[in-house]
């Protein structure tokens, strides 16, 4: 989400801002490449609040902790922000909140995009998720698409956790910057420039419009829960995808009829992160979003699926998924 918004992740923001980095390929440069590619809008959050939390609790906060996942965006300091038309102070916004203050700052090609191949809810009625067998903007939402009526089929959730993954930011506000919804509306040519009436569009587009919104990248806290590093709260994952994400519809979604009616076996099997410190990729124990398709944890499951003999696999958990998953609003 934090791409959309400002270009940013993890990766880019624990990086020095003065460097080559950001001079070559700087914020506003990525901001606008993750716009337009349609693809990656699939990875926008689903589910909402019901998922993902509210100001209150988040399904995955650890104990003691002082600030909840559920506020996906925070502010240190209170910031006017405008969602749905409604200008308002606050300190947090919740995941749904946050979808939809990124897309009204966004360019009306890329809400059309979105509104048309996808779909980030959750649907509880059965008849609705039947009707959404036929709809393709459902598709790439597993919590309001059924699994397929195929009862002899079985599903392996295998992945990774250990490792420190972004969950949640901390978000301040910088300098101006142009507008891409000005920008965006490139129907108001100017037909008569002798008409008092009329505006120079190039004119009007060069001036800073709207404040920038970044991840607040000097706050960084190890000492408290959840840690922040650089304007990231970290939570629980394989270090680029949230344990949420990874395990919620395996241990609890598809064991509930409505998300899988023909009753499909699930085994969730969950890899510790062991990497070995010499070893630049991890080495054999390493549970990496990318590197684990080097480990031997990983590669002995498919050899045994391949072969026939998937029915030797069983479930295997490392962490707290099944108690983070129970504590979803699933109905």
């Amino acid at each position: 989400m934090s791409a959309f918004l400002s270009g940013e992740m993890k990766d880019t923001v624990q990086m020095n801002p003065a460097g080559a980095y950001e001079r070559f390929f700087s914020r506003k440069e990525r901001q606008d490449l993750f716009r337009s590619w349609a693809g990656s809008a699939s990875m926008w959050i689903k589910g909402g609040d019901a998922i993902w939390g509210n100001t209150t609790q988040a399904p995955d906060d650890e104990p003691g902790a002082i600030h909840t996942h559920g506020e996906l965006v925070a502010f240190r300091q209170a910031q006017a922000v405008d969602v749905a038309g409604c200008n308002s102070t606050t300190t947090s916004l919740t995941s749904e909140q946050a979808g939809t203050w990124i897309l009204e700052q966004t360019p009306s090609t890329f809400q059309k995009m979105l509104a048309t191949n996808y779909s980030f809810g959750i649907e509880r009625d059965e008849a609705v998720l039947e009707r959404n067998d036929l709809d393709h903007t459902k598709w790439t939402n597993p919590l309001e698409v059924r699994l397929p009526n195929a009862p002899s089929m079985k599903m392996y959730c295998v992945y990774g956790h250990g490792k420190e993954t972004e969950r949640s930011y901390w978000y301040t506000t910088g300098g101006p910057e142009h507008d891409d919804i000005t920008k965006d509306d490139m129907e108001q040519v100017c037909r008569d420039p002798s008409s008092r009436d009329c505006v120079d569009e190039q004119a009007t587009l060069e001036l800073p419009l709207a404040k920038q919104s970044l991840i607040d990248a000097a706050f960084t806290n190890d000492m408290i829960t959840p840690k922040v590093r650089n304007g990231v709260k970290m939570g629980e994952g394989d270090g680029t995808v949230s344990v949420l994400s990874l395990g919620a519809m395996c241990v609890e979604g598809w064991k509930r009829p409505r998300w899988n009616p023909a009753g499909i076996k699930i085994v969730t099997v969950e890899l510790p992160h062991r990497p070995v410190p010499s070893i630049p990729r991890g080495g054999a124990n390493t549970s990496d979003h990318v590197d684990i398709l080097g480990s031997t944890g990983l590669n002995e499951i498919i050899l045994k699926v391949a072969t026939g003999v998937g029915h030797e696999i069983a479930d295997n958990y490392v962490s707290n998924i099944r108690e983070y998953a129970n504590r979803i609003e699933w109905d």
